[in-house]
């Protein structure tokens, strides 16, 4: 009797040093945002937004310090949670500001367990024996909930930052089954996913469950020339990105590498999704790092802006999704006018806060 109560103890112990562990990775990370980010007070062009924005998210990440080391016994993830949510969004819009682009809207954490993240969208939800409302959920969430199954299970209390690959999400049932796949830990893995339609061009939606950078390669077509990487962040933020699945004959399985830096990995998951899962715009659209975009507008005169180190490109691609012509380019804290070709695919590379507006 005695060992077994011992034996919970000690197992109770063990997770709490770990949730403790995950948290500190939490805050570390966000740190690390914010004290390599590339604006500067005192740069040309500051405003009082941006300098405001700053020190909200260095309040944010004094404030997340203090909840976790107050009292390590009592520390409660979901205080540093939500300290680093404010963060987080103080700095995307000071990315915002910096692309002359609109601030982002702010969404609570998931209705359903605020340890799921921050909400992504807002779907229509009815409890058991209870009327239909307006929900804020996250991204794992919505897909289950648009394929009709429940909601995620509320986690254990071990964090993401230290979740093993047996504590992800079950394998996907129905007609998804075989176009999801997830993973977990350091270094470099090989999953396969399944198109949507066999010989069609589509977008594999890729997620991390906490801020990470990111490598995902891809062997292209033989026709289309070296394999592709597409290296992946979301500044303070899990990585959220649409990278094209190049169509290549007859194929309906597309193997990719996935590569995270040593000491910065995440659990992560993918899905295949068509050419309409990819954001529709014809006059502005903002980012941060790589993204996919769908213009519909008309050819005519346009800017690229771009805030951060390194370079910045826009690229067209063609009708099966594989990398085109060049459009626009700049590097650093600079913009870059030319001409949109015409309605299309495009993608951005950037690792920066960039823009796109028509003139």
């Amino acid at each position: 009797m005695w060992e077994g109560r011992l034996g919970g103890l000690f197992g109770r112990n063990r997770r709490r040093t770990a949730e403790l562990a995950g948290i500190e990775a939490e805050i570390t990370a966000f740190g690390t945002a914010v004290d390599e980010h590339a604006f500067a007070p005192g740069q040309p062009g500051a405003t009082d937004g941006m300098r405001a924005d700053l020190a909200r998210a260095l309040d944010a990440y004094d404030e997340a310090k203090r909840a976790f080391t107050g009292d390590r016994d009592r520390a409660d993830a979901l205080d540093v949670l939500r300290a680093l949510d404010e963060g987080r969004h103080a700095l995307a819009c000071l990315d915002a500001r910096l692309a002359g682009a609109p601030l982002p809207a702010r969404l609570p954490r998931c209705f359903f367990d605020p340890r799921h993240g921050p909400s992504t969208t807002e779907v229509v939800w009815s409890p058991a024996e209870g009327a239909a409302r307006r929900i804020a959920v996250c991204a794992a969430d919505a897909v289950r909930l648009a394929d009709g199954r429940s909601p995620m299970a509320p986690p254990s209390r071990t964090p993401a930052a230290v979740r093993t690959r047996n504590a992800l999400p079950p394998a996907p049932r129905g007609d998804r089954a075989g176009r999801e796949t997830a993973g977990a830990g350091p270094g470099l893995s090989t999953p396969r996913i399944v198109l949507p339609v066999v010989g069609e061009p589509a977008v594999l939606v890729f997620r991390t469950e906490h801020p990470t950078r990111v490598t995902l390669g891809f062997d292209a077509p033989k026709k289309h020339g070296p394999p592709m990487t597409y290296a992946l962040t979301g500044g303070p933020d899990p990585v959220v990105a649409l990278v094209p699945l190049v169509r290549s004959g007859n194929r309906s399985v597309v193997r990719f590498s996935v590569d995270f830096p040593q000491h910065d990995h995440s659990p992560w998951h993918a899905r295949s999704e068509p050419l309409d899962t990819v954001p529709v715009f014809d006059d502005s659209v903002h980012g941060h790092g790589y993204g996919l975009l769908h213009y519909t507008g008309e050819p005519g005169p346009a800017v690229l802006r771009h805030r951060g180190r390194g370079p910045v490109q826009l690229q067209a691609l063609d009708g099966d999704l594989a990398e085109g012509t060049a459009v626009a380019a700049t590097k650093g804290d600079g913009a870059a006018a030319f001409v949109w070709p015409g309605p299309g695919f495009y993608q951005v590379r950037s690792r920066g806060a960039w823009a796109l507006a028509r003139r």
